[in-house]
């Protein structure tokens, strides 16, 4: 079982999932005033961000329990963000995006839960490889290839669901451990 403790929090890794975060509204602003390219390249550079923390993190040990919290928020902040503009701009629809907000909220609240219980739920493969998937179908939408951006958002919207269920078993394992050692 992994507790949060009182370590540094102030690292590169952490940084760069901020930054990840700040390039958003650029994202929405460049989108929004039709610089297409200019939203593309934001976005591009936040899910830059994304890959070369966890290497650092992982290569220079500076996993940290904020940066396994806050990486994930960036996730669910970047994928709705996107989503948002999407629906926005008729390409995606609205019911899509409330399904996939649903499932975020779900993940959000089961990691509350969970955080409350001093238990840090952390990525799985299947939430990177959903996050991969999803990346490359909104680089796809941007660069207009909406036929393939379609096939790519449905495969993450497929691999979100198993990822939900994978993280609820998960999760309820973990606090399940957690009870039964604090009973002992």
């Amino acid at each position: 079982m992994e507790h949060i403790k009182s370590e540094k929090i102030v690292n590169i890794p952490n940084a760069l999932t901020i930054v990840r975060i700040a390039l958003l509204p650029v994202v929405v602003w460049r989108f929004v005033v039709g610089d297409r390219n200019g939203a593309l390249l934001a976005y591009a550079a936040a899910m830059m961000t994304d890959a070369v923390d966890g290497i650092i993190a992982r290569k220079f040990n500076q996993i940290t329990a904020l940066g396994k919290l806050l990486d994930p928020l960036a996730d669910k902040l970047s994928l709705i963000t996107l989503l948002g503009l999407f629906v926005w701009d008729g390409q995606i629809p609205v019911w899509l995006m409330l399904l996939i907000f649903v499932k975020e909220a779900l993940l959000v609240i089961g990691g509350g839960v969970a955080l409350h219980r001093g238990i840090v739920v952390y990525a799985l493969p299947i939430g990177k490889v959903t996050t991969v998937a999803f990346v490359s179908s909104m680089i796809v939408r941007f660069i207009g290839l909406r036929r393939i951006a379609d096939v790519l958002l449905g495969v993450s919207v497929l691999l979100s669901f198993i990822a939900l269920m994978w993280y609820s078993v998960d999760g309820m394992k973990k606090m399940k451990n957690s009870k039964a050692s604090s009973t002992k």
